[in-house]
């Protein structure tokens, strides 16, 4: 083709006034309109670039490419927040597949510290994958990867406040570069910092629940019961899985020195989360505190039983061969608590052996295993309204209107 070989030669311009061309006749040509992305872009025309790729039909063909491309667009120039508006344009069009458009989003949310929402995008996919009877395929076994690799190899923080300072320069006025900030200062110790943050963000989008949750995460790891009550308002109550309930109630407890209460939270977290090492370590202090010696030893036992499983865990993800040692791999999630990659092991090792009944049971139970719905309209604070009681009333209304944001 004439206007490829334009473009392999450099002639962009050329390139693209042809493509207008071709365009003007066929308006519906999605192969000329990602080609005419390319070329602006590659002149440095960005806008027009975007305009190109959004010619293409959703629902076609080209869509998926076509929505990719104009995501890389928009992060490349550090417009983070207009790269999860078009993805989430895109979900909502019923002629797009929705899983495979948002998991578009991991990348990004990885980088901005909101790991949570990644895994649950790339479980969703995965979902969508097995459905369609590939969850055993090499891209199924590609997010069962990346989701042990968001939990247990976290982005260096150097590298992400790298990414975050070269997103801000392009675009200081992106509200999501600011969460990511917000997030990276969480991760780093600086408090002061994440709250003016997390203040600007609150102005632009005063219910954003990703920055409601950032909020969370400052007021516990601050030590700040007040901030943490603020955010529960604003939270819904399906925010957080069942594990960080317990989690967030243990940590109610605690700053109320109810070591009682705490004990029974610590225990429902671990029914939920075996592998919280931090959980297993309170539990045997209180235990201490309690006059329980044989049940604190049990609690630093099982911990040390469980750094035993993360390690053979994170040797087996290291070798990187998943359908040999899936069957271990599958064994070990379940011992740390981890349903949704023991989902996909099984998986891949029932492919390779039809005739394991057993593990097909075992799957058949994780599967039916579904945690009950949180209710319709209910926030965080409902869900939690006893130890909000015990804590006192606080004011719910979020920062002060006077409150210095960081820009």
């Amino acid at each position: 083709m004439a206007i490829e070989l334009e473009m392999a030669n450099g002639r962009f311009a050329i390139a693209a006034r042809e493509l207008y061309k071709l365009l003007e006749q066929d308006p519906g040509a999605g192969e000329a309109a990602i080609l005419l992305g390319r070329c602006e872009q590659e002149r440095g025309r960005i806008q027009a670039a975007a305009a190109a790729l959004a010619r293409v039909a959703p629902g076609s063909l080209l869509s998926h490419k076509a929505i990719v491309a104009r995501m890389r667009l928009f992060h490349d120039q550090g417009q983070f927040a207009a790269a999860e508006q078009l993805i989430n344009d895109a979900a909502r069009d019923p002629r797009h597949d929705r899983a495979h458009v948002r998991v578009l989003l991991v990348p990004i949310y990885s980088q901005l510290g909101r790991l949570d929402e990644a895994q649950r995008l790339l479980e969703e996919w995965w979902e969508r994958l097995d459905k369609a009877g590939e969850g055993a395929s090499e891209r199924a076994i590609d997010q069962v990867r990346m989701h042990i690799e968001l939990a247990f190899r976290p982005n260096p923080v150097e590298n992400v406040r790298a990414y975050l300072d070269q997103a801000y320069r392009l675009a200081p006025d992106d509200d999501r570069v600011w969460l990511g900030r917000a997030n990276l200062a969480i991760r780093t110790g600086d408090y002061g910092l994440a709250r003016r943050w997390l203040v600007a963000c609150l102005k632009r989008r005063p219910q954003d629940v990703p920055v409601w949750s950032a909020w969370l995460s400052l007021g516990i790891a601050s030590n700040r019961t007040d901030l943490a009550q603020q955010a529960l308002t604003h939270l819904p109550a399906d925010a957080l899985t069942s594990a960080r309930v317990h989690r967030l109630d243990a940590w109610l407890c605690s700053r109320r020195g109810d070591n009682e209460a705490e004990r029974r939270e610590l225990e429902r977290l671990l029914a939920a989360d075996p592998a919280d090492l931090k959980a297993l370590d309170r539990l045997a202090q209180l235990m201490d505190l309690a006059g329980q010696p044989t049940r604190a030893r049990d609690a630093r036992a099982k911990r040390a039983e469980i750094e035993r499983f993360r390690s053979r865990y994170e040797k087996l993800f290291d070798r990187n061969q998943p359908i040999r040692d899936a069957e271990e791999m599958a064994q070990l999630a379940l011992r740390l608590g981890r349903a949704f990659e023991a989902r996909g092991f099984l998986t891949i090792e029932i492919s390779e052996d039809q005739e394991r009944e057993d593990l097909r049971r075992k799957l058949g139970r994780l599967s039916g295993d579904v945690a009950t719905a949180a209710p319709r309209g209910r926030t965080l604070a409902e869900v939690l309204a006893r130890e909000l009681e015990h804590n006192g009333k606080v004011d719910m209304e979020g920062p002060a209107k006077g409150e210095r944001a960081w820009r």
